[in-house]
């Protein structure tokens, strides 16, 4: 089975209509995952493993308060992740000024394994962009923003 095969070149089944906009975006969120855990694979990490390995490179050192809070992660969401990278030796943890707080950051083991998987992200990322097209693409970036700052609002 070729790599395209296994990344979604079967017949799609026919989706419920949830008439929910958190169950829809739950149901959207679960495909997404697998369409990217399934060009990643090969890769040894999963997902949402590559998203945070992604955002400490971009980030730098950072606490869980700050991953969670910018990218509207559950604190045992993040800790169960952070847990599994440092066992991995992909990042490890310090403490912080604030010593309650601790503080992640890449390994050199860590940023090998995001240079190994990154081609095979971009793969899953042209994928999704040339199914879509660059129309749709960019009004779903519009529509997330839109719906997490709808989210968000506490008026």
């Amino acid at each position: 089975m070729t790599r395209e095969r296994k990344n979604g070149n079967r017949a799609a089944e026919p989706l419920t209509d949830l008439a929910c906009a958190c169950a829809t975006a739950r149901q959207v969120a679960r495909l997404l995952t697998q369409h990217y855990d399934g060009w990643l694979r090969g890769t040894g990490i999963e997902a949402p493993q590559f998203a945070l390995l992604m955002t400490l490179d971009k980030q730098g050192p950072c606490s869980q308060a700050l991953i969670g809070r910018r990218y509207a992660i559950d604190k045992t969401t993040i800790s169960r992740n952070l847990s599994l990278l440092e066992r991995n030796g992909w990042i490890e943890s310090s403490r912080a000024s604030d010593r309650r707080e601790r503080r992640s950051a890449l390994t050199a083991a860590g940023r090998k394994r995001l240079a190994g998987a990154r081609s095979e992200w971009k793969k899953a990322q042209d994928q999704l962009r040339a199914r879509m097209g660059v129309k749709q693409w960019e009004r779903m970036f519009e529509t997330f923003r839109t719906v997490a700052r709808a989210a968000q609002y506490t008026g």
